[in-house]
């Protein structure tokens, strides 16, 4: 399904060491019509963004992984494509976390319109979503 405003749809990084979670991201992604790179974990994300040749509009990465942590894979991310908006995603809670400006954070579990919401905020500049939908 082509993004709503018929331009090229933005690619987005997605990486997520549990598989449950990764293919509810990715099922929802593809369904706004998102272009999605999906990686287990920090390394494996390193290694497909080398190997993708087009531009990455989202790192969406989850915190808590093996070999490479989320914040480790932003930081050296960010060095090697400083165009890329980060996003990432934990059950932490965010006081816990350091991020560089200009990084987003979504407290898991998250709904899948919160989901979608940001990171429409995020790559489209719309006006910032809700802190929360009502129940």
């Amino acid at each position: 399904m082509p993004p709503p405003d018929g331009n090229t749809p933005e690619t987005i990084l997605l990486v997520e060491d549990e598989r449950n979670v990764r293919s509810f991201v990715l099922s929802l992604l593809n369904k706004a019509g998102y272009t999605v790179i999906t990686a287990v974990d920090g390394l494996d994300a390193m290694e497909k963004a080398s190997k993708f040749g087009g531009s990455i509009e989202l790192l969406l990465s989850d915190v808590e992984m093996p070999r490479l942590t989320g914040v480790e894979l932003a930081t050296q991310f960010f060095q090697q494509r400083p165009d890329t908006r980060i996003l990432l995603m934990s059950g932490l809670p965010s006081g816990l976390l350091i991020l560089n400006e200009g990084w987003q954070f979504l407290p898991k579990p998250f709904a899948a319109t919160m989901l979608l919401a940001k990171i429409r905020h995020i790559l489209k500049k719309t006006p910032e979503f809700p802190a929360a939908l009502p129940e």
